[in-house]
């Protein structure tokens, strides 16, 4: 979903409770960034520990006794796999989603309900993962020295796919859809996707408040499953016309095509990631002793790559993204004329979602997907409306 977290700007006039809150958000996300930098220089250190140490060969060696046959072999190892990366690393993941966000006062989620939840995207993360590998081993097996080209292509596929049925088969495993009864606030809605162009499904509300105090707001699924997605605290707590500016941001990304334009970029990067691996993989194997390239005991190696991978391009995919919704936000404003109500959402979104408004430009340059709030209040105050 788009999340409005990450921040737009006036001066640094600030009441004493707005100094207090900034004290506040400058804490939040430092603690956020740097669990997430902890949390990747371990994983790759996991990561590299079971490929060095023979775990990882050993895991094979237990998949492949009773099996045999490579793609049933793929199940058990990818199982022992997974459950050795998720365990080491859960304690970086419950406190991050857990501990850190109750620390702030941002989670709504008792402990039964947050392990409630993460049992369920452990369990859809597996079968993806499952699905998504031996998906691949079967294209690199099959398709020999042009396997990186029809690999990248198939993970595009997958990733439209996924699109697709994200809000009709994932979301309702995590929230209860119901559809907007607001009639007010659901004909201006289809006012809005009238002017951008847009056929919707619907507008449905989730009972999002029932994790997190922080808004949101989305348009998800393609085709016939293109709806607009609202929080309830998104309409509880924000004035009709800030909810306006709030979809009509969403419905900007859609007329601007920024969906497919991430998707090219993504094809991009993939289809140079697959091509790295394609010129590695048989050193590679070489130098880990394995029975060839495509040998399955490799796969901790090939993550790690990948998340360093990731991370080397995190820079450049969030300055390509800040870039879209900087152009989403001149659409909506355009469209909406409503600048007064789009600051006020800001402001309001900042406190909410407890954002960093004035972020070093290392941080933003690194870590931020949207503009800091700082810039978009500066935006709609510049634009010509």
């Amino acid at each position: 979903m788009d999340e409005f977290q990450n921040p737009s700007t006036r001066d640094h006039d600030f009441v004493p409770s707005e100094v207090e809150g900034q004290k506040k958000a400058k804490s939040y996300w430092r603690q956020k960034h740097a669990l997430s930098l902890w949390e990747l220089a371990f994983s790759v250190g996991l990561l590299a520990l079971i490929q060095f140490t023979g775990v990882s060969t050993a895991l094979k060696t237990l998949a492949m006794d009773p099996a045999r046959n490579f793609y049933l072999a793929l199940i058990p190892y990818l199982a022992g796999f997974g459950l050795i990366y998720y365990l080491a690393t859960l304690p970086f993941c419950f406190y991050g989603g857990y501990v850190l966000e109750h620390k702030f006062s941002l989670s709504n989620q008792t402990l039964a309900d947050w392990a409630k939840d993460e049992a369920k995207k452990c369990l859809i993360s597996f079968v993806m993962f499952l699905i998504m590998m031996e998906s691949l081993y079967a294209i690199a097996r099959s398709f020999q020295a042009s396997w990186w080209i029809a690999a990248a292509l198939f993970w595009v596929l997958i990733s439209i796919v996924f699109a697709e049925i994200f809000p009709v088969v994932i979301i309702p495993l995590f929230y209860k859809y119901n559809k907007l009864s607001d009639n007010e606030l659901r004909n201006t809605t289809f006012e809005l996707a009238g002017k951008f162009g847009i056929k919707l499904m619907d507008v449905f509300v989730i009972d999002f408040s029932k994790n997190t105090r922080k808004a949101n707001a989305a348009i998800v699924g393609l085709g016939r499953t293109k709806r607009v997605i609202l929080a309830d605290n998104l309409i509880n707590e924000f004035t009709p016309t800030e909810v306006k500016v709030v979809i009509a941001h969403e419905m900007a990304h859609y007329k601007l095509k920024h969906l497919w334009k991430l998707v090219f970029a993504g094809t991009v990067s993939i289809t140079f990631f697959f091509f790295i691996l394609y010129r590695m993989l048989p050193e590679m194997a070489v130098f880990f002793g394995l029975a060839g390239p495509l040998d399955m005991a490799m796969l901790p190696m090939l993550y790690a790559i990948f998340i360093l991978y990731e991370l080397v391009l995190m820079p450049f995919h969030n300055g390509f993204s800040r870039k879209l919704e900087k152009d989403a936000d001149v659409m909506a404003l355009e469209i909406t004329k409503l600048r007064d109500p789009f600051i006020s959402l800001m402001e309001k979104l900042a406190q909410k979602n407890l954002s960093d408004k004035f972020p070093g430009r290392l941080i933003e340059y690194i870590f931020y997907n949207h503009p800091p709030i700082s810039k978009r209040i500066a935006l709609a105050r510049k634009i010509a409306l």
